[in-house]
Order: C-alpha cells, then sequence, then structure tokens
C-alpha cells in the first residue's frame, strides 16, 4: 500500500496528523492545479484550503474502488476550483498546450521518472486528443463547450476524451 492510502486509512479512522501529512505530501500540488484553472493566488489559496478541510471533516467520501487518494483529491480541488469559477461568472484562462509545463500536468511532482512517464503518455496521443484533455481538465470547460469550441459532434468529444484517458491510464500502469 503506498503512503497516500495508508495516510487515507488514517484519517479515515480519525487520526488528524494524517491530514497535516496529507497536506505536506499534496498541498503544493493542489495549490499548482488550483492556480492553473483559477489563475488568481488569492483563489488557488483558498480551493487549498477548503480542499483539506473537506477531506478533514468527510474522509469517508473516499472510496478507494474508484481511483488512488491522489486522484480523488485533486478532483475535490478541481470541483471547488470549477465552483468558484462558476460563483464569479468567470471563465478560466486558456491555457495553450504548448506552454503548459510537463510538470504542472504532473501537479510538479518532484520524482522524474513520474513526470517522464506523464510527458512520454501524453506524447503519445494525437494532437487533438491532448488538446481535448487541456480543455477538459485544465480549462475546465463542459463536453459541449469543447464540441462547441472545437466544432466536432458532442459524441466524438466524448469519446476521444475517453479514451485518452484510457490509454494514459495503460501506459502508466505498463510502467
Amino acid at each position: 500500500m503506498d503512503e497516500e492510502t495508508i495516510l487515507m486509512a488514517r484519517l479515515h479512522f480519525g487520526d488528524g496528523a494524517a491530514l497535516s501529512e496529507l497536506y505536506a505530501l499534496l498541498g503544493p500540488h493542489v495549490y499548482a492545479l488550483s492556480y492553473a484553472l483559477l489563475q488568481s493566488r488569492e483563489d488557488a489559496e483558498e480551493v487549498l484550503q477548503d480542499t483539506f478541510a473537506q477531506l478533514g471533516s468527510r474522509p469517508a467520501a473516499y472510496r478507494p474502488q474508484l481511483g488512488s487518494p491522489r486522484a480523488f483529491i485533486y478532483t475535490v480541488a478541481r470541483n471547488a476550483a470549477l465552483s468558484r469559477l462558476r460563483a464569479r461568472k468567470a471563465r478560466p484562462a486558456t491555457l495553450d498546450p504548448d506552454d503548459l509545463a510537463v510538470d504542472q500536468l504532473a501537479a510538479r511532482r518532484s520524482d522524474p521518472d513520474t513526470t517522464a512517464l506523464v510527458q512520454s503518455a501524453l506524447s503519445r496521443l494525437p494532437d487533438l486528443d491532448q488538446r481535448l484533455l487541456l480543455d477538459a481538465f485544465f480549462s475546465g470547460l463542459s463536453h459541449p463547450q469543447i464540441a462547441e469550441g472545437r466544432q466536432l459532434p458532442l459524441g466524438t468529444v466524448k469519446t476521444r476524451l475517453r479514451r485518452a484517458l484510457l490509454a494514459i491510464r495503460r501506459r502508466l500502469e505498463e510502467a
């Protein structure tokens, strides 16, 4: 069992120190993700706080069978950031895939091997699939918004996103 899973289990059983350890481990990554979506230091800090406050108050919301603790925490943060965007009726800054550093896609993880794996998995995807992933996960666009913006049928957008995510997952599991 990895460190993040152990920390989530400890948190689930009431170990308050586990939340501090999770924050130390993943806080910078959650902040980087939030900042990429919100383009505001203050908003990203609030999303960071909200994310870990929610983890502390509702640790049972994490279900291991649905994914890793890291993915769950990133999803909580992403949802909080998108809610904040909707509340202020703003849209995230458009991110150019060429300007988006690979280490940001890996949530600035310091492990160069992980960064290289993520970069390799993403680079093997067709260019359109890479752009669709960025639209969905970093620009916070809904599938209908992506379809309209890219002038693609909605079904095509959904299919390509699912296929791209599965391809990345397979490549990361192979490594």
